[in-house]
């Protein structure tokens, strides 16, 4: 049995739902191809070159069948499923026989693309209903594809993996970073919209420097770069089950209470992202000497510090 035919048939749009994803430029022909992220994976949002005859360039690779799966239940799934069907596709329709002179197209109603593993086996997308499964053609279809690349998680956040560091775009502060119960969490404390020593310890710029600037609970749930943000309780729980706790790090810096300060040496005083009390929010105090942790809530007014965290998905 001949082996199905993977080609390019028709140029594919973009789908409106992607999330930021990078370029890839094919080094064969200096082509770009935009792509989206789904999952684990990004997708080229448009089909592979004909010249290039089903061969996805470096570092990218034509889907199996468990990764349109996966496409397919994020994707092509619930109330959106044939907008983003018909957004995927784009103008590609149909397949036909590479036998056949004419070139003439068959089955105009769905999308076929290429599954990696399968003789004579396909991916289609039916563009009246918004469904997807897999179907057997005649030996010799072309169909169109779509190439796929492991997503770096990393890159996509602005951090670099090597030195375990994210700048801040819109002041460029550094910040040093860390894995975490999942998450990738800030090791210092967050300094953007320092504008005067009053949002310090004391009043000092000096601590600012050494240990962040103070937040009102309303502020420090805006505070965050985009694609980060404020933890909420539970992701503060997570963040210490482990025990690997940085006492040093965490327990300094104390709090701004009113006109007073909290032990700024051996104190840490954080905001999270939830309210449990009217006019409150969630806090988490980390005690240096004591190696102990407060959990309580503090006045919405109350200066305390932000790390901010971004999850792996």
């Amino acid at each position: 049995m001949k082996r199905l035919l993977f080609a390019f048939i028709l140029s594919a749009g973009l789908v409106s739902a992607a999330t930021a994803a990078p370029t890839i430029k094919d080094s064969r022909d200096g082509h770009n191809y935009k792509t989206m992220a789904s999952g684990e994976y990004n997708w080229f949002t448009e089909n592979l070159s004909a010249k290039q005859q089903g061969v996805c360039p470096e570092g990218t690779h034509v889907p199996d069948i468990k990764e349109w799966s996966a496409i397919v239940k994020d994707r092509f799934t619930g109330p959106r499923k044939k907008q983003n069907v018909k957004s995927f596709a784009g103008k590609t329709k149909g397949y036909y026989n590479a036998k056949d002179k004419k070139k003439k197209v068959k089955g105009k109603d769905a999308a076929y693309f290429a599954v990696a593993g399968v003789e004579n086996r396909a991916m289609m997308l039916d563009l009246k209903r918004g469904s997807a499964k897999q179907v057997e053609l005649p030996a010799g279809s072309v169909v169109a594809v779509r190439c796929v690349s492991e997503r770096d998680i990393y890159a996509e956040k602005g951090i670099d993996r090597k030195a375990m560091t994210f700048v801040d775009p819109r002041d460029n502060q550094t910040y040093k970073v860390e894995e975490k119960a999942g998450m990738i969490w800030m090791k210092s404390n967050l300094k953007f919209g320092l504008k005067s020593a009053k949002q310090c310890f004391l009043e000092d710029s000096v601590f600012c420097e050494r240990h962040g600037r103070f937040f009102g609970h309303a502020e420090a749930k805006k505070a965050c770069p985009k694609g980060w943000h404020l933890p909420d309780d539970g992701e503060w729980r997570d963040y210490q089950k482990d025990q690997k706790i940085d006492w040093d790090n965490l327990g300094r810096g104390g709090c701004r209470d009113w006109d007073e300060y909290c032990d700024a040496e051996n104190t840490g005083h954080y905001w999270s992202a939830t309210s449990i009390k009217k006019n409150t929010g969630r806090s988490w105090e980390f005690r240096r000497v004591g190696k102990s942790i407060n959990r309580t809530d503090e006045s919405v007014l109350k200066g305390l510090y932000v790390r901010c965290v971004t999850d792996l998905k």
